[in-house]
């Protein structure tokens, strides 16, 4: 499935375009990258969105379980979210993930003034936002027949034209504040990808429903960026966001003059380095 991970692939070029930066103090607000896209973007909330240019805005300010290193060779997985790799269990049916400590969703009036930490039930009630009936997301397919009980739920949400956010799904569980056990239908060592694919990233519920009348133009997460402006179809703006925990910049070539001149530059600097970023549409650049 090509397809499925174009955005990954394109977030790629995106992610190294805002690191590469001479200072090495983290964020600087005086660093402006200007791209451009070569159509419109639809929306920001990652259940509701499929188009490649959405999801490279989306990469920027949400965090998944886990991502990608891609300087390795092939691309692997590594944590995000996750704290470590998960545990798997069952032959490839069960994944039992911990949360990273100490990572917070950017400040919101969502929040009323408290600092909002992620936690498991996040992700619980992110997966479950893909089978809403009434979401109609394009990624459903990714989670239909794959999480134990989460179908049932599905269904019930088809008939009673409500989907119940509280009710237990023993294929999704957050065990504790920060662990989350998922329990498939059947064996699937491939579930790492999905927790990988770059619409995976956690929302926080009272985001969803105080926003419910345009959950695309409010995008919360808990990544490098967050979003100052938008102009639909004509203008986006992404600034460092202040409660990022950063990270510093520590990967390896993984091939001999491939990407060494890379490493070189960017080894030990604390990350994001570019602090405001200006995304324009230009339909026809020429």
């Amino acid at each position: 499935m090509p397809g499925r991970f174009a955005p990954l692939k394109r977030g790629l070029v995106a992610v190294f375009a805002l690191c590469i930066a001479n200072a090495a103090a983290g964020a600087d607000p005086a660093k402006v990258l200007r791209i451009t896209f070569p159509t419109g973007e639809t929306g920001f909330d990652p259940a509701r969105v499929s188009d490649l240019y959405s999801n490279e805005v989306n990469e920027g300010i949400f965090d998944r379980l886990l991502t990608y290193d891609y300087l390795a060779r092939p691309a692997k997985l590594v944590p995000m979210a996750a704290e470590a790799m998960p545990e798997v269990s069952d032959a490839g049916r069960t994944y039992t993930f911990h949360i990273r400590k100490g990572i917070y969703f950017a400040d919101d009036p969502a929040f009323k003034g408290q600092r909002r930490e992620i936690v498991a039930q996040d992700f619980v009630y992110s997966f479950e936002r893909f089978v809403d009936p009434k979401l109609r997301s394009p990624w459903a397919y990714m989670f239909e027949g794959r999480i134990e009980g989460l179908d049932a739920l599905a269904e019930a949400a088809k008939r009673t034209g409500t989907f119940d956010y509280d009710a237990p799904v023993s294929g999704l569980q957050a065990l504790d504040r920060y662990t989350l056990r998922v329990r498939l239908a059947k064996p699937d060592y491939l579930f790492l990808y999905t927790a990988a694919h770059v619409p995976m990233g956690a929302v926080a519920r009272e985001v969803i429903e105080m926003y419910a009348a345009d959950t695309m133009a409010h995008p919360v997460g808990t990544g490098p960026y967050v979003l100052k402006e938008w102009k639909r179809g004509a203008r986006m703006v992404l600034v460092a966001n202040p409660d990022y925990r950063g990270f510093t910049w520590d990967f390896k070539a993984s091939e001999p003059g491939w990407d060494d001149q890379l490493v070189k530059d960017m080894q030990g600097k604390k990350m994001p380095q570019v602090g405001r970023v200006e995304i324009t549409v230009i339909d026809e650049d020429q």
